[in-house]
C-alpha cells in the first residue's frame, strides 16, 4: 500500500487547535513523523472532514490557489456569441506606437482587407506609371537625338 502523504501545505493558521490549511490537530501536526500508515490515513481523514466543517474559513493550499487564478483568467466574462455595449470611452486600443512601420489595431476585418486590395490596386498603378514616365523620356531623348538612359 501506498504511504500517506504529508497534508501540510506550509501554511499554519490554527483556530480552536485546527489547522486552516490542511485541518490537522496541533497534537497530529506534533506527532506526525510518529503515526503509523493506518493512524496516518485516518489523521488524513479526519482531516478532510474538519476542513469540510470549516467551509469559506479553509485557506487553500499553493497549488490550489494557482489552479483557480488560471481558472478565472480563462473564464470569458460574458458567454462566446453576446454582444456587449461599449462606450467610446472605454475602448482601450492600446498608446500609439511611434515608429513609422508600427502595425495599426485592426477594428473591422472586411474594411482592412478592402484597403490591403485597395493599396496594391494602387501600387500596381504607380509602377505602371513609373514604367510610362521612363518610356516616356526615353522617346524624349531619342527625339532630341540623345543617347537612352
Amino acid at each position: 500500500m501506498a504511504s500517506a502523504a504529508n497534508p501540510c501545505t506550509g501554511v499554519c493558521k490554527f483556530r480552536d487547535q485546527v489547522c486552516l490549511s490542511c485541518g490537522r490537530l496541533r497534537s497530529e501536526k506534533k506527532r506526525w513523523k510518529k503515526l503509523g500508515q493506518s493512524e496516518r490515513r485516518e489523521v488524513i481523514r479526519q482531516s478532510a472532514v474538519r476542513l469540510e466543517a470549516l467551509g469559506d474559513q479553509v485557506i487553500p493550499s499553493k497549488k490550489a490557489r494557482r489552479k483557480h487564478k488560471k481558472a478565472v483568467a480563462r473564464a470569458p466574462s460574458h458567454p462566446p456569441g453576446t454582444p456587449v455595449r461599449v462606450q467610446p470611452d472605454q475602448l482601450n486600443l492600446g498608446a500609439p506606437d511611434p515608429r513609422p512601420d508600427a502595425p495599426l489595431p485592426i477594428v473591422n476585418a472586411e474594411a482592412a482587407r478592402e484597403a490591403r486590395q485597395r493599396w496594391k490596386k494602387a501600387r500596381k498603378l504607380a509602377q505602371k506609371a513609373k514604367k510610362n514616365a521612363q518610356k516616356a523620356r526615353e522617346a524624349d531623348a531619342a527625339a532630341r537625338g540623345l543617347p537612352p538612359g
